[in-house]
């Protein structure tokens, strides 16, 4: 089972894991993404949260429907590529704020990832 965050949103929550799955690949451009009722069922949510999730998504572009056929990741790898890109800088600018917080400095921080890039993750 899922386990939420209790100060955000469910539906934003199961917005974020079909983004994430979108962006990294794992759904992968004109895919045809589970119906309503098996995300409900996956997450234990009442479905109009899974509706609502999928809505934000449709509105951001990443995915579109097709009447009476279901909901379908875009087919637009220049969307998929730029949320993508978006999303690696949040992720390190949100890094470097609570690095900087903790009083490392840029070449502080530079010297350790570069460090960490040359090894194997």
């Amino acid at each position: 089972m899922q386990e939420f965050d209790t100060n955000i949103p469910i539906y934003i929550q199961i917005a974020e894991i079909i983004r994430n799955q979108i962006i990294s690949g794992k759904l992968e451009p004109n895919q045809k993404l589970e119906s309503v009722r098996t995300y409900a069922d996956m997450y234990e949510v009442n479905p109009n949260t899974v509706q609502r999730a999928l809505s934000d998504l449709e509105l951001s572009g990443l995915v579109h429907s097709k009447r009476a056929v279901g909901k379908f990741v875009t087919d637009d790898s220049n969307l998929i590529s730029s949320v993508r890109d978006k999303q690696i800088e949040i992720e390190i600018k949100v890094m470097l704020e609570k690095l900087y917080s903790q009083g490392y400095s840029k070449q502080e921080i530079y010297t350790s990832l570069k460090h960490l890039l040359k090894e194997d993750l």
